[in-house]
């Protein structure tokens, strides 16, 4: 298939034709053909009578609300916000736009940082806070890739950040639906006491580094090293010796299990979306998945070709990192990885998949429902036209995920019989 960019990365076919062509990429993956896990059923997607739970309001300048919706690379201050949220008035805030696509774009992320809490809804359940990202989902077709996947990745115990649904108005013009989401730093640093933070970029570097409160910079030092020590440690060592070293550094599990799961929804861009935070019980790095606009892609970023000559046939979906590479090609990571894989699917059994979509769509529902909103979709990757349209698009995916689930499953099994054998 020809190779597409990372914004344009889904095939423009019938549902019927990009199950019939995924599933023949998947079978040339797995080697064999193995009768599939499928279903004909579709999602229960009906209005459950919600309504929108969250709103938010913010006035600034015109002439600084100008500069907002202007396309622009650099972050933008908002000047002395006034911001209400759920019609609680919370006077002024620290705002600024932030992301890296999304800055390009006419609707723009923020990072928002309030004197006193806000009150947020989550499924008619209030949770409190003074810090957390507005983030536009302009790059989120249909706008509820990342809401599932948080959601999945809950279920398998790599995710425990809030986030929610929000419209959000900026000197009382609608700025579109937005996914309100628990900053990683603050849940991290405050929640969790750990003393670091680490933002992955490539080239396994450390794109942003950020220590916890009274953290000295000898111990922050210290922190750099020991995340140094797990691309080290690949050079040194292979096989369970491996293993043993790189789980001194980091919960290498945990990552492998995130692996997994961005293999199952074909995650095309996450080298660089990843934080990693140290454990102040184990003192080991563990890691917070983020940024799944870009899934149940056709090929990962560094394209088709390269993961192939990189990584082969593995059940892995990118090659762009050390660590990834040396899990794909040392047999015994390998064989623990793919342990994993089979955990991973397990636990996200079809009616937990069915689930997830569904109480997504039941939150969606009312913000489609609102022509202000779904209007700004204008301005977005994926505008969009019509319910029936969003329905199409989840049940078609949906129908995907249990195929894909099926066919690792009895790949899985069946090597796995070969072996006891």
């Amino acid at each position: 298939m020809q190779q597409v960019n990372k914004q344009n990365n889904h095939m423009g076919l019938s549902w019927g034709m990009k199950i019939v062509l995924l599933l023949f990429t998947i079978l040339a993956i797995a080697g064999e053909a193995y009768s599939t896990e499928t279903t004909e059923e579709n999602l229960e997607l009906t209005d459950t009578t919600r309504t929108i739970e969250n709103s938010i309001r913010i006035y600034i300048p015109s002439g600084n609300y100008q500069k907002v919706k202007e396309i622009t690379g650099n972050q933008i201050h908002l000047l002395k916000p006034l911001i209400i949220i759920n019609n609680d008035s919370l006077g002024e805030a620290e705002m600024h736009t932030r992301g890296k696509s999304t800055l390009q774009l006419r609707r723009k992320s923020f990072s928002v940082d309030l004197d006193k809490e806000a009150s947020l809804y989550n499924s008619a359940v209030i949770h409190t806070f003074k810090k957390f990202y507005a983030i536009c989902l302009s790059m989120d077709k249909f706008y509820f890739r990342n809401r599932i996947s948080f959601e999945m990745l809950k279920e398998i115990g790599l995710f425990d950040l809030f986030f929610t649904y929000s419209e959000l108005e900026i000197n009382d013009q609608n700025e579109g639906i937005y996914l309100l989401v628990e900053r990683p730093q603050d849940w991290a640093l405050k929640k969790n006491k750990s003393p670091c933070i680490i933002r992955r970029g490539f080239n396994n570097k450390i794109d942003k580094i950020r220590p916890g409160k009274k953290i000295e910079k000898t111990e922050t030092q210290n922190h750099r090293r020991q995340f140094s020590q797990i691309y080290k440690s690949l050079n040194k060592y292979e096989g369970q010796a491996l293993y043993r070293a790189l789980s001194q550094w980091i919960d290498l599990d945990m990552y492998m299990k995130w692996l997994a799961f961005n293999f199952f929804i074909r995650n095309g861009d996450y080298t660089d979306e990843v934080y990693f935070f140290v454990d102040p019980v184990t003192g080991r790095y563990k890691i917070i998945p983020w940024d799944y606009d870009d899934v149940f892609a056709s090929q990962p970023h560094e394209g088709k070709e390269a993961r192939s000559r990189n990584i082969g046939q593995t059940l892995i979906f990118s090659s762009e990192d050390k660590l990834d590479l040396k899990i794909a090609s040392d047999p015994f990571l390998y064989q623990k990885y793919k342990d994993l894989l089979s955990e991973v699917l397990n636990v996200l059994t079809p009616e937990k998949i069915k689930s997830v979509f569904e109480r997504t769509y039941a939150e969606l529902y009312p913000y489609y429902q609102t022509e202000e909103i779904i209007s700004m979709s204008r301005f977005d990757s994926h505008p969009v036209d019509s319910v029936n349209t969003l329905k199409s698009e989840m049940n078609g995916l949906y129908k995907l995920l249990i195929s894909y689930r099926g066919i690792y499953l009895n790949f899985l099994d069946a090597k796995s019989e070969n072996i006891t054998h």
